[in-house]
């Protein structure tokens, strides 16, 4: 469009330049007194403008010229080929009209005859309702983008809710499975030695155990007592049982079971050197 604007303008300057005598003389044609102070093309209308002074009044006139009336072969062409043409008296007859206006535009609008006036509004015409068709296609397919644009945000917008609702579900499922129980029921707590099995108690030598506290006194231990025979519970119908001597080696065993073996822990109780176990208690 700025390429073709450009060439339009080269052409109208060009050719108001080629027959700036021709011009001025249908200019001065039409307002007597009037004569030519300057010349050239007005670039924002595409005109070539001629512009007089009437050196008795002192007034000025611009006459333009637009470039259809420069170019077309039945125009200012016709009038340079013949110049008694009748389009010479219309142009003049056009200038002379407009005498009154400070500004006087020929265009080819006002310079057609009566059938080509006709024949322009029918063109006119035709172009206009193919315009219209255009801009009314051009309405619906702008419609039907819209519609498309706004079908794809509503999806969109759908797509995103039902994934933050996918996504609060899973918060919501996983936040069920770390708390366990609902909220407001708490689960007990498990009490030492639930579930893991029951802890063995290492003994240490010296007969202390390894969970008491640093610094604090050791716990007693039951395997520190004397180890003598315990006494076992008269049975119904018999007479108690005299506890012998521990110097007497003789004897029958004494009833209720196989013989006891008697647990000597290091450093617990019994003698580490050898000798003979203390004397059991006489119950």
């Amino acid at each position: 469009m700025f390429r073709d604007r450009v060439v339009s303008m080269e052409q109208t300057q060009e050719i108001g330049e080629k027959h700036i005598d021709l011009l001025t003389a249908l200019a001065m044609e039409a307002l007597p007194g009037f004569t030519l102070s300057e010349h050239g093309l007005e670039h924002e209308q595409d005109l070539y403008v001629l512009s007089l002074a009437s050196a008795d009044s002192g007034e000025t006139r611009s006459v333009a010229f637009t470039r259809m009336v420069l170019s077309d072969a039945e125009r200012l062409p016709a009038i340079v080929a013949d110049g008694a043409a009748p389009i010479r008296a219309r142009i003049v007859d056009l200038i002379r009209r407009q005498a009154g206006r400070r500004r006087i535009v020929v265009a080819m609008r006002e310079l057609q005859t009566e059938d080509e006036r006709v024949e322009a509004d029918a063109i006119e015409a035709e172009w206009r309702v193919k315009h219209e068709a255009a801009l009314a296609a051009k309405r619906a397919e702008d419609e039907r983008r819209q519609r498309e644009r706004q079908r794809q945000k509503q999806q969109e917008d759908a797509r995103r809710q039902a994934q933050r609702e996918r996504e609060k579900r899973q918060r919501s499922a996983q936040g069920g499975g770390a708390h366990g129980a609902p909220h407001g029921h708490q689960a007990p707590a498990q009490q030492p030695g639930e579930g893991g099995g029951r802890r063995r108690r290492r003994r240490g030598r010296g007969g202390q155990s390894r969970g008491n506290a640093p610094g604090g006194a050791p716990q007693p231990d039951a395997q520190a007592r004397p180890q003598g025979p315990r006494p076992e519970p008269a049975q119904p119908g018999s007479q108690p049982r005299q506890d012998r001597p521990a110097g007497e080696a003789g004897g029958p065993r004494p009833e209720g079971g196989g013989r006891r073996r008697r647990r000597r822990g290091r450093g617990r109780g019994g003698n580490a050197s050898g000798g003979a176990p203390p004397a059991p208690s006489v119950l």
